[in-house]
């Protein structure tokens, strides 16, 4: 059998509170500079990361949400904004059998502003969050003053909803090789349900005492310095992200100060 090979990409190599840091420099530097282009580069780089780290499949959700989003927001501001003004003529417009949708310039530029700041987010963050493995995270958050206990439930949190997850789709296939009708009507759906949650809970109550047991015989509430099984080592890239991270997001609360209080007044 031919097995695919794990390969560490340049993000997935780069230490978890690095990935945390370049969060939160994306986020305030897209927020709080507002530029369309870039805006623009954030999201199309972001997505072609996503391409080359193989999570297109899984974005594919995320895509669709935004072009959701983009649709919904240009197409009602657009036409219906207040700030729109009606006395000009209509950037442009088009027609269907039953109404004619004009739009106006004012209400694109108030739907590009909140869809500039939410997009490049949404791809961004689906990107830094993906290649992060949360074992690692906990034990990065350890290693940064965390206490054992505070990381052990921050990471088991994220990792509840994959596992139910996954039981609930193992529970629905077998429980329609024994013949259950999951498809159709609604009522057959609903009738469907009992069957299936009922395995999940009980499967997560069984789980939940077998993970107590594991934690108590390994002494998770033992006194005494706490060791993890591999160490995690910071590289030139972690230092020069971080600190490239943080002057970015200061710069861009910077600049927003400036022209929120001072270029203003000056015009």
């Amino acid at each position: 059998m031919i097995q695919d090979r794990y390969k560490p990409t340049f993000l997935r190599k780069l230490y978890p509170n690095t990935k945390l840091w370049m969060c939160l420099g994306l986020t305030i530097t897209v927020v709080a500079l507002g530029n369309t282009w870039y805006s623009m580069v954030v999201l199309f780089s972001s997505i072609v990361l996503i391409f080359k780290e193989k999570y297109y499949l899984e974005f594919k959700v995320v895509a669709l949400a935004i072009l959701l989003m983009a649709l919904s927001m240009f197409v009602i501001n657009g036409t219906l904004n207040p700030v729109n003004d009606y006395s000009k003529d209509p950037v442009f417009s088009f027609s269907l059998p039953l109404v004619t949708f004009k739009f106006y310039s004012e209400g694109l530029d108030y739907a590009l502003v909140y869809f500039r700041r939410i997009a490049p987010l949404m791809a961004g963050l689906f990107l830094l969050f993906r290649t992060m493995n949360m074992t690692d995270l906990g034990i990065a958050m350890n290693q940064g003053g965390l206490s054992y206990r505070a990381s052990f439930i921050f990471i088991t949190t994220f990792q509840i909803l994959p596992q139910l997850n996954k039981e609930m789709h193992q529970i629905m296939d077998a429980q329609r090789s024994r013949g259950l009708e999951t498809e159709g009507t609604l009522w057959k759906r609903f009738s469907s349900f009992i069957p299936i949650m009922v395995p999940v809970v009980a499967n997560s109550i069984m789980k939940v005492q077998q993970q107590a047991i594991a934690l108590e015989t390994k002494g998770f509430n033992a006194q005494g310095i706490k060791t993890v099984y591999r160490d995690l080592n910071k590289t030139f890239a972690d230092h020069f992200l971080k600190w490239f991270s943080i002057i970015a997001s200061a710069g861009a609360i910077v600049y927003q100060v400036y022209n929120t209080f001072f270029r203003n007044k000056l015009i």
